[in-house]
Parts: structure tokens; C-alpha cells; sequence
């Protein structure tokens, strides 16, 4: 390529002269501001996501009772705590309670502890593990499943 100023034919540099940028050759960079040379964007390759290697379902071995709100209700009753006791007790808002008794609101599972902690009541029960087969050699779908769940 040829120097911006002078014409020459050599390597060429970019530089500021006189607040425009130019290709110019080494002699004629004296004329201005050498800058930095720009460097070529190379995009990062995209990590590949990990396929799931087991079943998130797997490690779900609990799950709440039936009418688990009932039995809360019933357990703070047979204590004698009010819900806004029984909210300070175990570290929850007075609404977040009257929720829960309600079945409003799923209590998280670290909740659920608290509660039969201090109510001495057992809430989580032992869930064994669901075998679902499809019919024929094609892959399951949610149709498959909502068939076999009536």
C-alpha cells in the first residue's frame, strides 16, 4: 500500500496529522501522532451447554403431606401460638403464614423444616420413584404422559 502523504510504497502506519487519521509510512509518521494498531475481533468460540447427564427429578425423594396446611394450622393451635408467633419463630412474615395455612403458598423446603421443628409435626413424606413406559419405539410426550396420568 501506498503512504497517505508522501506515496511511497512501504509498510504504513496509522497516525493523527493535523486531527486526521492516516496510513503513513515510517518518515512521514514524524508528521503526526503514531497510534496504537487496531487489532483484528476474533469472536470467543460459544461454549457448548452440557447435556443434563441425570434426571433433575432424580435427587426429589420428598414431598409435602396432603392438607399440609390444615396440619400447620392445627399444630400452632395445639401450641397455642399465634400465626405472627409462630411467623418470628421460624423467621416468616405473619401473611407469609396465613398464606401457608391456606395453601396459598408452597413454603420452601428450608421453611418446611422450621415448621416441624417448632411444631413438632412432620411434613415432608418418602416418595417412590415413577416409572413411566412409552407405547412403541417413538419418544415420550407430554400427551403420552397426561394419557398414563388418568
Amino acid at each position: 500500500m501506498k503512504c497517505e502523504i508522501c506515496g511511497r510504497e512501504a509498510k504504513l502506519r496509522r497516525a493523527l496529522v493535523e486531527g486526521v487519521e492516516m496510513l503513513v509510512c515510517q518518515e512521514c509518521s514524524r508528521y503526526g501522532i503514531v497510534l496504537p494498531e487496531k487489532r483484528a475481533f476474533v469472536p470467543k468460540p460459544k461454549k457448548k451447554p452440557l447435556p443434563y447427564s441425570k434426571d433433575v427429578f432424580e435427587e426429589m425423594d420428598k414431598d409435602l403431606v396432603p392438607d399440609w396446611g390444615k396440619k400447620i394450622r392445627e399444630a400452632r393451635e395445639r401450641k397455642g401460638l399465634s400465626r405472627e408467633q409462630l411467623g418470628a419463630m421460624v423467621g416468616e412474615k405473619t401473611t407469609t403464614i396465613a398464606k401457608i395455612e391456606n395453601e396459598e403458598l408452597r413454603p420452601t423446603d428450608e421453611t418446611v423444616k422450621k415448621l416441624e421443628k417448632v411444631l413438632e409435626i412432620k411434613l415432608f413424606q418418602e416418595v417412590g420413584k415413577a416409572l413411566i413406559k412409552s407405547k412403541g419405539t417413538r419418544p415420550l410426550t407430554i400427551g403420552d404422559l397426561l394419557k398414563n396420568a388418568k
